[in-house]
């Protein structure tokens, strides 16, 4: 019977390789522990795994029969042959990896699997004894074997145990994984200096996969520093820190470990990104490939236990680009908080809403349908009328496809409205601080579209001339001009040769429209309203 001591030389030379790879090990945890992330585990949310050493490995050591088990030097063998010939003996495998079967001599069954064990000693028994001789053998004992733990684990050590032993039972003899410090992801096994298999016993929670290895005299199980995290909470089924390898991972990859409530529709996600706290409220389908760093919170909410909102702003401010705020807040206190640079133009700050932009989208599509119907419904009454409207249908209709192209803002007006600091924020607004603007835009049916210093001197007709005059389809007796407040003008002829004082300031875009062609009041009529709707809520002129 083989013992647990060391019975030669060359074993003893093994251990001493062993003694000098806990050695290099040590220092590769050290060296990992001066790389480690810093970030502490948030309180009351468990570390993923960290109840797994609770489960009392190292009081059940492995004696089952594992048929994938490999045979290995140390192992007993026991064999019994009946028949013509008797014998029955417990057999060790010795150092060539054979054994010695009286009569047919020694049998190499190192690396044969344990399910095969007993076809396989049968077959080299009948190159001897043809007939009236059966076998049988099983394995009786694995070999005895000492396995070094360290690294992130409580107890390290040397530990003693069998070869047909897990990884669970070495790393529960160590007193379990450090959760606060030891990676659960990240296990190396080490022979003879060289790593030869590495461990995620995430795998083994999650799917109860446990890597077929066995572990030889003096292997080293290093557990590595743990990772980055996230936080995953709420609507989940397990609350947990997760860990992953690499520079980032995604929400779907978390989620693969701690599964979410069937009802999660959304997810809150807070992160430090580049020094710059980011907070971002998704719908889970979007959020799922949604890049997350170290120390990133994410909260699984259904949309019925919105307790929070997420607004983000940009422009002229010092500051995160996420705000995350109690529902229920008001647009005075984000400003509050906001960290305005000088440049900033305070006066003409923008608020985009995505309902707002749906309902526009909405009223601009009835429009169009209407417009349709109109052009499709009407009868002519003469020959010429119905070859003028043949024409006519299709110009409109080629309006109609253009002008479903265009995306609505939903800019919400907060100008020049004393009520508007009390105004309730939705989720996902977006807020907008201009930079103080110096120059004004001049758009739509003129030569040269473009921008032009701000002169208050300077007349419309002056900045008409400048972007080289009114195109042939200009609407030469109206001109919109759109504030970056999203407030609007509407200048006719009569005031394009006089200086217009407050009604035209630095950062406005004239925009000059298209004239309509068409015989029909009511048509005309019908464009004319698009082409303003298009213009205010979408900042852009459409050509007709």
């Amino acid at each position: 019977m083989i013992t647990g001591k060391i019975k030669s030389v060359g074993l003893g030379l093994g251990l001493l390789a062993s003694v000098a790879c806990i050695q290099v090990s040590a220092l590769e945890t050290q060296l990992l522990e001066e790389t480690a992330s810093s970030e502490m585990p948030q309180s009351g949310v468990p570390v993923f795994g960290q109840s797994l050493f609770q489960g009392g490995f190292k009081d059940q050591p492995f004696s089952g029969f594992n048929p994938d088990y490999r045979i290995t030097i140390g192992d007993q063998i026991n064999l019994q042959l009946w028949g013509a010939y008797s014998f029955s003996a417990s057999l060790p495998v010795d150092p060539k990896g054979n054994i010695f079967i009286p009569e047919v001599g020694p049998v190499h069954v190192a690396g044969v699997k344990n399910g095969e064990l007993n076809d396989f000693v049968l077959r080299h028994v009948k190159r001897v004894f043809k007939n009236n001789v059966q076998a049988y053998a099983n394995l009786e004992a694995s070999q005895p074997v000492k396995v070094f733990v360290t690294g992130y684990v409580n107890n390290p050590g040397l530990y003693n145990g069998f070869s047909s032993d897990s990884i669970l039972y070495y790393l529960d003899s160590a007193g379990g994984i450090d959760a606060q410090s030891g990676s659960f992801v990240g296990i190396k096994v080490v022979r003879q200096g060289v790593s030869i298999q590495v461990v995620n016993l995430y795998n083994f929670l999650v799917k109860g996969e446990m890597p077929a290895l066995q572990l030889r005299n003096g292997d080293v199980v290093v557990v590595g520093a743990r990772n980055g995290s996230v936080t995953v909470e709420g609507a989940v089924q397990q609350a947990a820190q997760l860990e992953f390898s690499g520079p980032y991972t995604q929400l779907g990859e978390m989620l693969l470990v701690s599964k979410p409530d069937p009802q999660a529709n959304f997810a809150r996600i807070t992160q430090v990104i580049d020094g710059v706290q980011q907070a971002n409220y998704l719908p889970l389908e979007e959020a799922l490939t949604a890049r997350l760093y170290p120390g990133a919170q994410v909260e699984l909410v259904r949309d019925n236990d919105v307790q929070s909102i997420s607004i983000r702003v940009s422009g002229e401010l010092d500051g995160p680009e996420t705000y995350v705020l109690p529902y229920g807040a008001t647009l005075d206190e984000l400003l509050v908080q906001l960290s305005f640079r000088s440049n900033g133009d305070k006066s003409s700050i923008q608020l985009y809403r995505k309902s707002v932009a749906e309902r526009q989208r909405v009223a601009l599509d009835r429009s169009l349908d209407a417009l349709q119907m109109e052009v499709l419904t009407r009868q002519p009454n003469t020959d010429l009328e119905k070859a003028a409207q043949k024409d006519n249908a299709m110009m409109i209709q080629n309006f109609i496809k253009q002008a479903r192209k265009q995306e609505p803002r939903g800019q919400v007006v907060i100008a020049n409205n004393p009520n508007a600091a009390s105004m309730l924020l939705e989720d996902g607004d977006e807020l907008v601080v201009p930079l103080k603007a110096s120059t004004v835009s001049i758009v739509g049916e003129v030569i040269f579209p473009t921008s032009l210093v701000y002169n208050k001197k300077r007349t419309l007709e002056d900045y008409v001339e400048l972007a080289g005059g009114f195109a042939n389809n200009a609407n030469r007796k109206e001109l919109v001009i759109l504030h970056l407040d999203g407030t609007i003008n509407r200048i006719d002829d009569g005031d394009f040769d006089n200086r217009l004082g407050d009604r035209l300031r630095p950062g406005d875009e004239i925009m000059v429209m298209p004239k309509i062609h068409s015989s029909e009041l009511q048509v005309t009529k019908d464009i004319t309203e698009i082409l303003y709707r298009i213009a205010v809520g979408t900042a852009a002129v459409l050509s007709f």
